[in-house]
């Protein structure tokens, strides 16, 4: 395959990424219309979304999984064949459970194509192309997530919230048309075993109960009887999972069985590393998002388009960071990238905890920006690193768990800002939440940053002994 030719596989398959994320922008603007057009409640409508992030959280290792075993390419197109479809109902549901339903559906179809795109990128590129590859996803993800408010906004105002689904499924269907014209075809890989429904059904009851009580806690109450019950449905069903992973059932061999999930997969420190420094990454990104905008809007009084534009800060330094961070990487390796980028995000949350009203507009615009270069130098060298530390077989097993793994981090991001911001003290003008959110998240990625210096450290030790 020729350069031209790979260009255009990347660009398509990187179309996924933007897609999800534009959906998720224009959906959030969209809800209020939506609640209105149903005569429904705001947390009522609200399971739009958690039903939505719900059912992509499930499925992404299931659908990896699917990719390995019948072919990637195939369950990527039919992803976006589905979410497309997905989109076409949400245009013309009837009903508020009818676009819970299609909701449901385009879930099914986003899993399908996030749980295999970075895998079909790295069967697609060779490894000195890969880190520069895989930049261009989050560069993708950035815009989506850009343009999906602004956009969803103008289609609202000028025509109606059903528009925004009807140019998902323009897009998606133009995606999919694409996929099935460039991206090669690929052969199961060998020696994949059979899906092990058991596994899959221990790990969607324990992430059922984990999912829904981050996305419910602050609508329920996080001490509420429901949550507690939710998360003690999170804790039974994983160590369900982990019980049956490590059954020693699996160690009859020649009959193509494996567990669900290989927990030996995290017995290597750099996957292991790799999938911690994404969630906790996404978590403090996302919980910064969540309570900047509040901090300029009531602290400073600055108007809500102003504070839109400040905060687009974030998604433009990505957009230049990510495949800068991607082809550095191909050259320098992942750790200088990463090592980089971690010092640069935590210099950037020290510093985003003691801002206070007196400093200049100027200085937080710089750490925002700041900020998101970070994230950009931080996110291709650790998905390198993931990816280039599993075996052919599980790739698409280790990219679902990559994405899993970023939706957790935006969903414990979410869950920490919003929980932060409703401490008392914080309607009458304090900054308690604020400061409080900066300190954590500065607290662990400092943590993680720890930790991989010393997995680093001891697989070059291991190396030297070993040679």
């Amino acid at each position: 395959m020729n350069s031209k030719s790979r260009m255009i596989v990347q660009y398509t398959i990187c179309l996924g990424a933007f897609l999800s994320n534009l959906s998720a922008g224009m959906f959030n603007i969209a809800l209020v219309d939506i609640a209105r057009t149903f005569d429904s409640a705001i947390p009522t409508a609200q399971w739009i979304v958690t039903a939505y992030l719900l059912v992509i959280s499930i499925l992404l290792p299931v659908m990896g999984k699917l990719g390995d075993m019948l072919g990637r390419r195939k369950i990527h197109n039919i992803g976006y064949f589905v979410f497309m479809a997905g989109a076409l109902c949400c245009a013309l549901s009837p009903s508020l459970n009818g676009l819970i339903s299609s909701r449901i559906l385009q879930g099914i179809g986003a899993a399908m194509y996030q749980a295999t795109n970075m895998a079909l990128i790295i069967s697609v590129f060779p490894k000195e192309q890969r880190g520069k590859a895989l930049g261009l996803i989050s560069t993708f993800v950035a815009a989506g997530s850009m343009i999906g408010p602004s956009l969803g906004g103008i289609l609202i105002q000028w025509f109606s919230w059903r528009s925004n689904f009807w140019l998902l499924t323009a897009i998606s269907l133009v995606a999919w048309i694409f996929a099935q014209r460039f991206i090669p075809k690929d052969e199961p890989d060998q020696g994949v075993s059979r899906l092990d429904v058991p596994g899959a059904a221990f790990f969607a009851i324990s992430l059922t109960g984990l999912v829904t009580a981050v996305n419910l806690g602050a609508q329920w109450g996080w001490g509420s009887w429901q949550v507690t019950l939710l998360f003690m449905m999170f804790g039974a069903g994983a160590a369900a999972f982990i019980g049956w992973c490590l059954s020693s059932r699996w160690e009859r061999k020649g009959k193509g069985q494996l567990p669900f999930m290989k927990l030996d997969l995290f017995r290597d420190a750099g996957v292991s590393v790799g999938i911690i420094i994404t969630i906790i990454t996404y978590m403090a990104a996302f919980s910064a998002q969540l309570v900047l905008p509040v901090f300029l809007l009531s602290e400073l009084g600055i108007e809500p388009a102003t504070a839109g534009l400040i905060m687009m800060g974030y998604p433009l330094s990505l957009i230049i960071f990510s495949p800068l961070s991607g082809s550095l990487s191909d050259k320098l390796g992942t750790f200088p990238l990463l090592s980089a980028g971690l010092l640069a995000m935590t210099a950037a949350l020290i510093v985003l905890g003691f801002v206070s009203p007196a400093y200049p507009i100027f200085f937080l615009i710089l750490l925002i920006v700041l900020l998101g270069g970070s994230m950009g130098l931080i996110t291709p060298p650790n998905n390198s690193l993931v990816m280039g530390r599993t075996s052919k077989t599980d790739l698409g097993l280790i990219s679902s768990i990559l994405a899993l793994s970023r939706n957790l981090g935006m969903m414990f991001g979410t869950a920490a800002g919003g929980a932060m911001l409703a401490l008392p003290g914080q309607a009458a003008g304090g900054l308690i939440g604020f400061r409080m959110i900066f300190v954590l998240n500065t607290a662990l990625v400092a943590i993680v940053y720890v930790t991989m210096l010393i997995s680093f450290r001891f697989a070059r030790h291991k190396e030297t002994l070993s040679s």
